[in-house]
């Protein structure tokens, strides 16, 4: 046991490195590997000190965690392989970061999706949707929608959400939104489009508000940092199904 914590604690070490160098120390979660490393690594060292009931729970624990994660995990991997629907009447492209100079990487890659999609159907009415952030220079939706127009869709095929600050509030606006359009919701054929890792839990909050025949599509950002958000969704998902999904 003591050498699997010092493998993986150096492991963890090292990625958590590469992972704040890429996206910075902007959110509290962005350290998670980086302490999970130094944790790991003094647990190792001390492995031997401790007493063995303290040991013995311990082991449990990490492989009791072990086992949640890669169960949970199994979902959120099934959905991110899914195919969409061929025929859907919106697409709805859930926000993320976006700059000064446009769409994060992981938002343009939402948007690359959702745009290849509309290539393929293009009687679907997409929309976009995200508020703006204290770091953000106009809403999500907008920064979104310019992208959108910048590479071949026509305006009136864009409606846009700014209103949403997370998944539940995209969601839930993009469904009144429908609504006003003249349309059932809950009939409607709907596309999510968001990050791989995030398709599990945006469908199970949009059943849970009511749309019905949806599906989705995924969009793959940096591919070193998948394991980030993929670790990180597995937490999302957990508060989700103590709050909203309970």
């Amino acid at each position: 046991m003591r050498s699997i914590l010092f493998v993986t604690g150096m492991i963890f070490l090292i990625y958590g490195i590469i992972v704040l160098m890429i996206i910075g120390s902007y959110r509290v979660f962005n350290f998670f590997y980086f302490i999970g490393g130094i944790t790991l690594l003094l647990l190792g060292y001390f492995w031997n000190r401790m007493k063995n009931h303290f040991r013995t729970f311990l082991t449990i624990l990490v492989f009791m965690s072990a086992f949640c994660f890669i169960v949970t995990e199994a979902f959120i991997l099934s959905y991110a392989s899914r195919k969409p629907q061929r025929d859907a009447d919106y697409v709805i492209v859930l926000g993320s970061q976006i700059r000064f100079d446009g769409p994060s990487i992981d938002y343009k890659a939402r948007l690359d999706s959702a745009f290849n999609y509309w290539n393929e159907n293009r009687n679907a009415v997409i929309i976009c949707t995200g508020a703006q952030g204290d770091n953000e220079p106009f809403s999500e939706a907008q920064g979104g929608r310019d992208y959108l127009i910048s590479i071949g869709i026509p305006q009136d095929k864009i409606l846009i959400e700014d209103q949403s600050f997370n998944t539940m509030q995209n969601l839930q606006n993009a469904y009144e939104i429908i609504k006003k359009e003249g349309k059932d919701p809950s009939r409607c054929k709907t596309v999510i489009v968001s990050a791989s890792y995030h398709l599990f839990r945006a469908s199970l909050l949009a059943r849970h508000i009511g749309y019905s025949d949806i599906s989705c599509k995924g969009g793959h950002g940096l591919l070193i940092l998948q394991p980030h958000y993929y670790t990180r969704e597995f937490f999302a998902l957990g508060k989700e199904l103590l709050t909203t999904l309970r």
